[in-house]
């Protein structure tokens, strides 16, 4: 039955929650009591894990009554355990959770369910935990998808991305758009297709998940390098479409990829403003007889040429700051400073860095090595 027909009916819908997992996770246990405890109860859980360890064989006997676990004892894939277990479910709405999260609110699914009446996928607002370096400057990351969800949701109400952590779609939609692809981006790719589609979309800020980040920079760099291949692979894919649709909404598509990269397009900004400043120097200079043409009669037009750069960098990084802090306060998403500072100066650079050299492993080369299975 339809899902629209069953809300015409007052029935609550039937959700089918969907846990990959690869090997462990030592937030398993809870995650699982608390969805099981939730106040909503037209559900049913699957659980599928690839490779399992001790500790997930005991959670799954721990849990056998209360949800399906599928044992994979060879690593199959996300996707392919994903599409697997969708075969098995009933369920009106399909709602995806990496094992690695911690859920906020015994209510997590009845809002998801409330925003699922006028929408056909939904993202979830997302946290880090942890006190680390890593997890505060990957908290920032976090921080920016939650924005550009939530300006996507209140604007278009379309969005070619959501985040993989914690979603949801209408087993309708997820149907009609051919469901997972074997993709590494497989979020991405889906939530492509239901824009292409025409499918509704919604950011839901009522609930909140908290994830964990890398643990140490070696783990950092991997997910990183992935997430860059994928989101390569991705753009290969559908570049055609992604050009077409910034080019058609240039509103959405440049504040993106601003509040996306943020210190990348403040940097390149200083960088253009100083190639003028540079021209600026050179046209000075010709007009310095030969004879007088030392380094201290540039002196002046040099110091002018870095206070200026350094003055339009300065603007910019504070004008972000304030944006990301008034917007952070809107989506009730912690913010200091201090870190901010460090995570546009230091930290997101580097980031952007590793994360546009996958890109581009993914579009001019096929010999990138990927520790992942779809």
């Amino acid at each position: 039955m339809a899902y629209s027909a069953i809300t015409q009916k007052c029935i609550k819908p039937r959700v089918s929650i969907f846990i990959p997992v690869y090997k462990g996770s030592n937030l398993l246990d809870e995650l699982l009591s608390n969805i099981i405890n939730s106040r909503y109860k037209e559900k049913e859980i699957f659980v599928i894990i690839d490779e399992p360890t001790p500790q997930s064989i005991k959670i799954a006997e721990k849990y056998e009554n209360e949800a399906v676990f599928i044992i994979n004892q060879m690593r199959i894939g996300k996707v392919e355990a994903l599409n697997h277990a969708i075969k098995k479910s009933s369920g009106d709405i399909l709602l995806f959770l990496d094992s690695d999260i911690k859920l906020e609110d015994g209510n997590f699914l009845e809002y998801i369910v409330e925003a699922m009446v006028d929408a056909d996928i939904v993202d979830v607002k997302k946290d880090i935990i942890g006190n680390s370096f890593i997890s505060k400057m990957v908290s920032y990351e976090f921080l920016s998808c939650n924005i550009v969800s939530y300006l996507y949701s209140k604007i278009a109400g379309r969005c070619m991305c959501v985040n993989g952590v914690a979603f949801a779609i209408k087993r309708e939609a997820f149907m009609k758009v051919g469901g997972f692809s074997k993709v590494i981006s497989e979020d991405f790719d889906l939530a492509t297709k239901t824009l292409l589609g025409g499918k509704r979309f919604k950011y839901v800020e009522k609930v909140k998940v908290y994830t964990e980040a890398p643990s140490n920079w070696c783990s950092w760099f991997i997910q990183r390098k992935r997430w860059g291949i994928g989101a390569g692979l991705w753009f290969k894919h559908y570049w055609r479409n992604i050009i077409e649709y910034a080019v058609k909404n240039p509103h959405l598509a440049i504040p993106s990829l601003i509040l996306l990269f943020p210190a990348v397009i403040s940097y390149l900004s200083a960088y253009a403003l100083a190639c003028v400043l540079r021209f600026n120097l050179t046209q000075q200079a010709t007009l310095i007889p030969i004879a007088q043409l030392t380094f201290s009669s540039l002196t002046p037009y040099v110091y002018e040429l870095l206070f200026n750069i350094s003055l339009s960098l300065f603007i910019g990084l504070l004008a972000l700051t304030l944006i990301f802090y008034i917007l952070a306060r809107k989506l009730n998403y912690k913010f200091n400073f201090i870190e901010f500072i460090i995570y546009l100066t230091f930290y997101q650079p580097i980031s952007a860095l590793v994360l546009f050299t996958g890109i581009l492993a993914a579009l001019f080369s096929n010999n990138y090595k990927l520790d992942w299975k779809v």
